[in-house]
């Protein structure tokens, strides 16, 4: 269990599972371009999701409705006789005079039904269940569900991931997303959309982190926090392009709502790439001292790349040399309980950086309405490619530079920016303010992004799974932190929200800077062609001359015959991004 008493973590072999590069035993190919497609399959999906409210709950206009009855007036004519006129010279939403038929009566009512402008009330949710006015709310709650569901979800799914694999639960998901997002999508009433919205949050998020931490296990370790750099941006940014595609479907036409829901949720479909694409981690079952599925696993990963069995059999008994050495030290020592406290700490500076992100990105989600778009046509349509480029440069500096300092440097760009919003916002300058807000977006994905993959390095196979659930649950905390915070304080208090943003941005940076280095882990290096040999015959000696191995092996399931990982030369070092 992840950081909270050292002594126990200390119990947990965390080293062993990090101990070899997949490219050496059963190389790179087909096997991680898979997974990789299955990250990215599930990130799209993940951010659809996330998309899919804001492009569902938009406001429209409304009033009080007429009652039923003789002497029924015209819309026109009922909204100029019955509904008062508000200070900014607007009609009224909420209200109706009493006596609409009595001109000298100005006396005025709360009202319970509503009529809707007829070119939007199909497009949103909100003519659905009458989520206006008092009801309004409402409106909230749902969104506050659906973060509280991937909150709950990510509570618990990394235990049960780390203690029973990470294939089960994937899959598990897979099939409940289907399901919740099918009930989402037609939804008869306004409880069972909440309902079904709160699943498809946990659902999706779980899919996406067990993805992604099979993809991560399954790399070479230079290249794999890249791989999954390149694997989540592109999944954003299809999620991105798919959401600019479903709102012009929206603007061009009067399209339903379920209709708009089932166009931007479509990615969900794929990931039951799941069914074909994924296998048990290989590192998992070493962390689990289970070396029978492990090899298996390795030696089906071996054949799907064409690795030379050979040298897939070599490595094996000097991993299983390893592993047994690893446990006798474990026992001898009794742990490092200095390295778990170092493992809690570093941690906990990584939970503390995603919800400083996430608070950031909800604000720039939920304000970027407030702020003046101006009139210029470009700033329609720069969002998209303001993030491509933004996503482009990142790559280029994963390349150049280690993942400290990457993460610390898009904090501190991150956190500046968020000031000069705080500064801007309530100026309601057009250019500046739209430009800032344009800035603040590649910048926040990008940053939580970087956060993610650098949170792999944090801890092994053991405890991957909790680790990287927890710093998503975090995530979500900060996220209906912004949220609460907004509506209490009202969206006129943005400069508020963004100068708290960056505020706690600059103080986890400047907690990410008091880090110590990662320690180093040393990697099984290949052997020469002799040894290959020697290590080829006793591995194959081993697995037929053994009939508890056979009669293991026999017995296992796909979720133990298949895995992944790849090629790489070093291990477990900050500069592997």
């Amino acid at each position: 269990m992840l950081p909270i008493l050292p002594q126990k973590l200390a119990q947990v072999d965390l080293v062993t599972s990090e101990c070899f590069d997949c490219g050496d035993i059963f190389g790179h190919g087909r096997f991680q371009r898979c997974l990789f497609v299955l990250t990215m399959a599930s990130v799209c999906a993940m951010h659809c999701h996330t998309l899919v409210f804001r492009l569902i709950s938009g406001d429209v206009d409304h009033w009080c409705k007429q009652p039923r009855g003789e002497g029924m007036m015209s819309a026109a004519s009922w909204r100029n006789a019955a509904i008062p006129i508000d200070p900014d010279g607007r009609f009224s939403r909420c209200t109706v005079y009493k006596h609409p038929d009595d001109p000298n009566d100005t006396r005025v009512v709360s009202c319970d039904e509503w009529d809707y402008d007829p070119e939007r009330q199909k497009s949103t949710i909100v003519s659905q269940w009458d989520l206006v006015c008092d009801r309004q709310p409402l409106l909230v709650v749902a969104q506050a569900v659906s973060i509280l569901g991937s909150l709950i979800f990510m509570s618990g799914v990394g235990l049960v991931a780390d203690h029973f694999g990470r294939l089960p639960v994937l899959l598990s998901s897979v099939v409940a997303l289907q399901l919740a997002t099918l009930g989402s999508s037609f939804a008869a009433s306004y409880s069972v959309y909440v309902l079904s919205s709160f699943l498809n949050s946990g659902c999706v998020a779980t899919v996406m982190v067990l993805s992604s931490t099979l993809l991560f296990e399954a790399s070479t370790h230079r290249r794999r926090s890249l791989h999954l750099f390149v694997a989540m941006s592109a999944g954003m940014l299809t999620a991105e392009g798919w959401f600019v595609f479903a709102r012009l479907l929206r603007q061009l036409r009067q399209v339903d709502w379920i209709v708009l829901q089932i166009v931007m949720l479509l990615p969900t479909v794929l990931t039951l790439y799941a069914f074909a694409a994924a296998y048990e981690s290989p590192r998992w079952h070493v962390a689990n001292k289970d070396m029978a599925g492990a090899e298996m696993i390795m030696l089906s990963a071996a054949k799907k790349n064409h690795f030379p069995l050979i040298t897939t059999a070599c490595m094996l008994v000097r991993l299983n040399e390893e592993v047994a050495l690893s446990a006798a030290r474990l026992m001898v020592t009794g742990g490092d309980v200095a390295g778990a406290r170092d493992l809690r700490h570093r941690a906990l500076v990584m939970f503390c950086s995603s919800f400083a992100v996430t608070f950031t990105m909800f604000a720039v989600q939920l304000l970027e309405t407030e702020a003046p778009s101006g009139t210029n046509s470009w700033l329609q349509l720069a969002p998209i490619g303001v993030k491509i480029v933004g996503f482009a440069l990142l790559l280029v500096a994963v390349r150049m530079t280690t993942a400290p300092h990457l993460l610390v440097s898009t904090l501190g760009a991150l956190g500046g920016t968020s000031c000069l919003i705080s500064l801007t916002f309530p100026w309601k300058r057009d250019l500046i303010t739209s430009v800032l807000f344009l800035l603040a977006k590649p910048l926040v994905h990008g940053c939580d992004v970087i956060i993610f993959t650098t949170a792999m390095n944090v801890g092994g196979a053991a405890v991957r799974c909790v680790t990287i659930c927890w710093l998503f649950g975090f995530g979500r905390l900060g996220g209906a932190w912004a949220a609460t915070l907004l509506t209490v304080l009202d969206v006129g208090h943005g400069d508020v929200v963004f100068a708290l943003a960056g505020t706690v941005l600059f103080a986890v940076m400047l907690a990410q800077l008091r880090l110590p280095p990662m320690h180093e882990v040393l990697i099984l290096s290949s052997t020469d062609p002799a040894s290959k040999n020697i290590a080829g015959v006793e591995f194959m000696k081993h697995t037929l001359d053994t009939p508890s191995y056979r009669k293991e092996s026999r017995s296992k399931s796909r979720t133990s015959s298949l895995s992944s990982r790849g090629p790489g030369s070093e291990f477990y070092t900050t500069e592997s991004y």
